[in-house]
């Protein structure tokens, strides 16, 4: 695991370091260069090389890299088929952290003027840096235009906890902690993922808040021991 993770840190140094420009990487590995302009976490619009304005879904994509963020396409089980969306990455190490959704990025496309990129197809294998592309088949609701309402001021966002080796991608239920079995189920998620480590487990035990912030730092904490 410690090889793995050195291994997509080098890969993350190299790309990053060769331009400091937004990008995206396709399935079939071509690279496109260029300004983000924003994404709805079902696809991501780019004015490639600053000229033309391109629109690709999630399907076609492995990671995208935008406002010092990367992004990853993940399949995620919708009836019988698998949608795929994007997740932001939060933390990554021997337990991984994503987030999907918030604020809708994605601004006003002018349909004329914008190419819609085919898919280039992709099976269900893996796919996103180190095999990372592909989430376990996980059911995050119905489609796009199903997602729940959110009220003024209150985004919605969900978070995904993946730990390679030891099971599929699964929600923490974070955005309901308020609710004392939101908060216990919260707590049973982590001690699975993290609680091999006798200092984490007696953390996650007696943490009674496990907001957001908190549940971060404790994975971030669990991953810094496993290096």
């Amino acid at each position: 695991m410690k090889i793995f993770c050195f291994l997509i840190a080098i890969c993350l140094f190299n790309i990053f370091s060769v331009d400091a420009q937004d990008f995206i990487v396709k399935n079939n590995d071509d690279v496109i260069r260029g300004t983000i302009k924003g994404t709805d976490y079902f696809s991501v619009f780019i004015s490639e090389n600053d000229k033309t304005d391109v629109i690709l879904p999630a399907r076609d994509v492995k990671n995208f890299f935008w406002n010092g963020n990367s992004y990853l396409s993940k399949g995620f089980a919708t009836g019988k088929n698998l949608e795929y969306r994007f997740v932001k990455l939060i933390e990554m190490g021997t337990v991984n952290l994503y987030s999907f959704g918030g604020e809708n990025l994605m601004p006003p496309v002018k349909q004329k003027n914008v190419r819609f990129r085919p898919s280039v197809g992709i099976g269900t294998g893996t796919g996103g840096y180190g095999g990372m592309g592909l989430g376990g088949g996980i059911s995050i609701g119905g489609g796009r235009n199903t997602m729940p309402d959110r009220p003024a001021g209150a985004p919605v966002v969900r978070y995904f906890i993946e730990k390679p080796g030891a099971g599929p991608l699964q929600e923490i239920p974070i955005k309901a902690i308020t609710e004392d079995i939101r908060k216990s189920e919260v707590k049973t998620i982590l001690l699975q993922k993290l609680g091999d480590q006798p200092a984490m487990k007696e953390k996650v035990e007696a943490n009674t808040a496990l907001n957001s912030r908190d549940v971060i730092e404790l994975i971030k904490e669990y991953n810094e021991a496993k290096k």
